[in-house]
């Protein structure tokens, strides 16, 4: 079976390095607080001025919003086709999710539907775009929507390690970029962990001191944990080669495959190789079935999740997206070549059958013509 992801085809590249670092920690008895290392080399891989490592992605969203300024009541706009947690972080600060449509291209936040959203609702305090799969919105538009508007704008960049735009790393280009070091993400630790990174010293210096317990005040849990900042200092060292070897990967499927479009001046570090397809949920079962495990994102968005349906918003884009999307394995090691024979033999099978079905209707058709005369193709139906 090939999977979807393989993590030891990378984590095993960091073994033996990983292993002095565990024994360093032991020996020093430093298992929460020694993260500062990490937080230079992440500010420095992706060009901005400060860098806080917290505990989750999550926990990086909950901190950027409390250190913006938002509070209970108060409006920020982001999509739907996105992980949970990019609006359960608005809910953490009993804010209200306000949802903007995605372009079908990139599967990114759409600046014209920000706009218009932004035109609907002027009391918006902030914007949460997310860089989803590894593509990057068009985030020199949004942000410059934002600034317009003197409205706050968040980069969630759980996916994006690794994506500039116009050389600029995402995640720098608004007030507060986030990410997610998920041990499934581009950069992965042991478990949970997150980081902020910002040119603001004044939110730098809110979340290093809201993401630890206090005593004046209730605080939080959300520290990183050394062994997680010491992993983390590897994966970022081996990243480009993995980044590299991704990128050689997608090639070839694009070779095969009609790909999301990449926005001009776009880097994408293809977190997801993601394509459209209209029989999904077929295709995901005949591939596994033929040893190739294909996932999907997202198969429904946020708005329609149980704990934050709302029926509020129409959202056709994201809605077809949501029915068709499928994602890819890729990751260094993985045999593409078998993954694509499996879905161009699905898609030749599929057509074989459809073929078949239009046949065997265009027969019946014929028959039920001739016995009845004076009827059509219409009636048949009916």
């Amino acid at each position: 079976m090939i999977k979807y992801y393989d993590m030891s085809a990378i984590t095993k590249r960091v073994r033996d390095a990983t292993k002095v670092s565990l024994d360093d920690i032991m020996n020093e008895n430093n298992y929460i607080y020694d993260t500062e290392e990490f937080e230079h080399r992440f500010k420095r891989f992706t060009g901005a001025e400060y860098c806080v490592g917290v505990s989750s992605g999550t926990a990086a969203l909950h901190l950027a919003l409390e250190a913006i300024g938002i509070k209970k009541g108060d409006l920020v706009a982001t999509v739907s086709h996105t992980f949970r947690a990019t609006v359960a972080a608005i809910k953490y600060v009993n804010a209200k999710p306000i949802y903007v449509d995605i372009e079908p291209h990139s599967y990114c936040m759409d600046p014209l539907s920000l706009k218009k959203t932004l035109d609907d609702n002027p009391n918006i305090k902030a914007v949460i775009v997310v860089h989803l799969y590894g593509n990057s919105a068009e985030i020199e538009k949004i942000a410059d929507l934002c600034k317009s508007r003197k409205v706050k704008l968040i980069e969630d960049c759980s996916q994006a390690h690794g994506t500039f735009y116009q050389n600029k790393h995402v995640g720098t280009f608004g007030d507060i970029g986030t990410f997610s070091f998920f041990p499934g993400k581009g950069i992965g630790a042991f478990g949970d962990a997150g980081a902020c990174i910002t040119n603001n010293v004044e939110y730098s210096n809110y979340i290093y001191e809201a993401r630890s317990w206090k005593e004046d005040e209730i605080g939080y849990n959300y520290r990183m944990s050394t062994i997680n900042a010491k992993f983390l200092i590897h994966k970022i060292n081996d990243f480009k080669k993995v980044l590299q070897e991704k990128r050689e990967i997608a090639k070839k499927y694009d070779e095969h495959f009609k790909n999301t479009l990449v926005n001009s001046g776009v880097e994408h570090s293809y977190h997801i190789y993601s394509i459209l397809h209209s029989h999904r949920d077929k295709l995901m079962t005949y591939c596994k079935e033929n040893g190739v495990e294909l996932k999907c994102h997202y198969p429904l968005p946020v708005h329609k999740l149980p704990a934050y349906k709302t029926d509020k918003y129409s959202l056709p884009v994201t809605d077809i997206i949501s029915q068709q999307q499928v994602s890819l394995p890729i990751y260094p090691g993985v045999d593409w070549e078998r993954v694509v024979k499996v879905i161009k033999d699905y898609d030749n099978v599929a057509f074989k059958v459809r073929a078949e079905k239009r046949n065997k209707y265009e027969t019946s058709l014929e028959i039920y013509l001739k016995n009845n005369p004076g009827k059509t193709e219409k009636d048949f139906n009916l």
